[in-house]
């Protein structure tokens, strides 16, 4: 654990509860809510209810018994709280020599032997990241570089999900294209999102016709398979409305027919480049592209076929290679990227179902097999040791078809890398809505007899994340891309700083930095659990709980050294020579910058252990305002006296290097000037 200057004062009370009143338990301390009660307080109720003496009779004996090292000033008692106040000076040259003497402050050993994967992004290969999935990379990178920055050997990898059914139409649009030399003219992952889309709205408009041809409807789609044209915008609509009412499916095919037609003229409308070349060769080339779609997953699935193993290859490389330039923007890194298809071509999956159906936790219906989760739950203690007290629905894992899907998957592949990176812990960032199927996994873990392993698996969920005034659907081509954040970010930030005396380059690179940094310290700072409208102009507003603010405080605080140099003050004289008397703490601004920054190791600790990567950032968000109160209260150049100044630029040095080691973990860039 990490060593605190508290720790000495609550190990002293500690020891004497044991040894005057046989207390078994631990007393705790926590910051006063105010200065009037001292700088940290240990409440006596608890320990007093177990030794059975009154709090405040408990309090004055401690007082009058043990002995406190110099760090404390004065203990006082009131209302059972034992409150302490620290000698500034002592106190403050503990924590600056902490710091000082350590350059990446807060780097510890405490996670040394932990071997950690973190799997995190993992987003279809159809398109480019969107806010959505990006959430999870911005989490999974931080707590990654948390875990890292603890000691722990950290594996981050990225799972390619290649194999699921809305590949396929891509496959073929995107193939449809470049047989007629239509190349893209933008970012792959872009381009792919487009085709997509399209595809996938001709792919839908098609099951729609058949649909209306189950419900009695003559002659739909004869002409236009993949379109709605003017015919069936005005006859559909006619058609439907003249469904008898308690038929169950009116009500669904008409909101499907009217989604369609307006996905369709949005399309058309915003991406025709695309949408009018694709609906032409479609017309012309695919005779029935529901089929083609299920052939192309068929063979992909079963990997013999080297054609459409070199087709689906391509797309997802693509748009891979899309998303990993997306995430290098924002300095997020994977160390491997492992493919869904090697996991389904390596012949263990039929050999889990196997030992799955054996062990009776595998169910037949008349479409599907289903893992029975309640029952592995139920009898193998899950339900017990995890305190569940509800059903937990089955999970299909096998379609009518015969088609394995992600979660069957899924199972082999935690077997495999977990394995691979001989890890202790392995935390999955995936969205929320992803509880049932992660939760599958682990039980399917336990029902393979594979308890150990379930037990090292956690799924790291969060909530939802969008755009004030834009929704976002995939298959519409409608989202927000960290691209696109960026680009708004930097345009924005331009227009703060233009008239601030920088060169063009200058300001670019100050523009970039800012915006890739305020786009991720905007995700970080919310509650993972809680969803998020993402506003652009507060994310790089320096004035708000921002990236950039805490970059203007890090370039302010450098600033000061600089003027400090170009007085000829030896600032590292200063800082080798730091003494106990050579300190003087006049300001409560000074004072409360000091503790803050105390705080900095245990918060790493912290939220690693609760699993807050959002505390970081908050915490850093704390000392940042802290910091500046401290430059408007207490001057550092001009400060009255010699002492003054020294202990002023050290406490200068001092943030700047809990800057730094907060913006390592965060993967925030420091900028020296802004």
């Amino acid at each position: 654990m990490i060593s605190r200057p508290f720790d000495e004062i609550k190990q002293l009370i500690d020891d004497y509860l044991k040894r005057e009143y046989s207390a078994t338990s631990e007393i705790s301390w926590s910051k006063s809510p105010s200065a009037n009660l001292g700088d940290i307080s240990f409440p006596l109720f608890n320990i007093a209810k177990e030794v059975k003496t009154n709090p405040i009779d408990l309090g004055k004996s401690i007082i009058a018994t043990v002995t406190f090292p110099e760090t404390v000033k004065e203990v006082s008692l009131q209302g059972g709280f034992l409150n302490i106040n620290l000698n500034k000076k002592i106190f403050a040259l503990t924590v600056l020599h902490s710091i000082l003497n350590q350059v990446n402050y807060g780097q510890s050993s405490v996670l040394s032997d932990k071997r950690i994967i973190v799997e995190h992004t993992s987003s279809n290969p159809t398109g480019p990241l969107h806010i959505g999935n990006f959430r999870g990379s911005v989490l999974g990178d931080v707590l990654g570089r948390t875990f890292q920055y603890l000691g722990a050997a950290v594996n981050t990898r990225y799972y390619v999900n290649d194999l699921g059914r809305q590949i396929a139409p891509l496959i073929i649009g995107y193939f449809l294209l470049k047989d007629e030399k239509v190349e893209p003219k933008e970012k792959g992952d872009l381009w792919l999102g487009k085709i997509y889309a399209s595809m996938n709205t001709f792919l839908e408009i098609q099951q729609l016709k058949q649909k209306l041809k189950q419900l009695g409807m003559e002659n739909i789609g004869i002409n236009s398979l993949y379109l709605l044209n003017k015919d069936d915008l005005n006859l559909i609509p006619e058609f439907l409305k003249n469904l008898s009412e308690d038929n169950k499916e009116m009500n669904t095919t008409t909101n499907w027919f009217k989604k369609l037609s307006r996905v369709q003229k949005s399309l058309k409308d915003r991406i025709p480049e695309i949408y009018n070349i694709l609906s032409k060769l479609i017309s012309s080339q695919v005779t029935n592209l529901e089929s083609v779609t299920n052939e192309y997953v068929k063979l992909y699935q079963e990997g013999k076929d080297k054609s459409i193993v070199g087709k689906f290859r391509e797309v997802t490389k693509m748009a891979l290679k899309g998303h990993i330039e997306t995430l290098n923007l924002f300095e997020i890194y994977h160390d491997d990227f492992d493919w869904e298809s090697d996991v389904a071509w390596s012949g263990e999956i039929e050999t889990m179902l196997d030992i799955l159906e054996r062990e009776n936790y595998l169910r037949f219906d008349d479409k599907a097999r289903l893992l029975e989760n309640d029952k592995i739950a139920e009898e193998l203690g899950y339900k017990a040791e995890h305190s569940i007290n509800y059903e937990i629905p089955d999970s299909i894992i096998v379609n009518s078809e015969g088609t394995t899907l992600y979660p069957c998957r899924d199972i082999v592949y935690h077997l495999h890398k977990l394995e691979k990176f001989d890890a202790n812990l392995c935390y999955n960032v995936i969205a929320k809505m992803q509880q049932l199927p992660q939760l599958a996994v682990r039980l399917a873990l336990y029902g393979l007899g594979r308890k150990e392993t379930a037990d090292k698996i956690h799924h790291f969920d969060y909530e939802y994340v969008s755009l004030i005034g834009r929704k976002m659907a995939g298959r519409e081509f409608d989202y927000v891309t960290p691209d696109e954040l960026y680009v708004l970010a930097k345009d924005e930030i331009k227009s703060i700083i233009e008239n601030r005396g920088y060169s063009k380059d200058e300001q670019k690179k100050i523009a970039e930095k800012i915006a890739a940094s305020s786009i991720k310290y905007h995700i970080l700072k919310m509650d993972p659990q809680k969803a998020v409208a993402f506003d652009v102009k507060k994310a790089v507003d320096p004035n708000a709980n921002s990236g950039s603010f805490l970059q203007y405080s890090y370039a302010r605080a450098l600033s000061i050294l600089r003027k400090a140099a170009e007085q000829n003050i030896d600032v590292q004289q200063i800082i080798n020579a730091i003494q106990k008397d050579k300190l003087s703490i006049e300001k409560e601004a000074e004072w409360e910058l000091i503790k803050l920054m105390e705080e900095l190791p245990s918060v790493f600790v912290k939220a690693a252990s609760s699993l807050r990567p959002d505390s970081i950032a908050n915490y850093a968000y704390s000392l940042a305002a802290s910091f500046h109160k401290f430059y408007d209260a207490c001057p550092v150049l001009k400060a009255e006296n010699p002492v003054l100044v020294n202990t002023r630029i050290i406490i200068v040095f001092a943030i700047i290097r809990c800057l730094e080691s907060l913006f390592t973990v965060m993967g925030i860039d420091a900028l020296e000037k802004m």
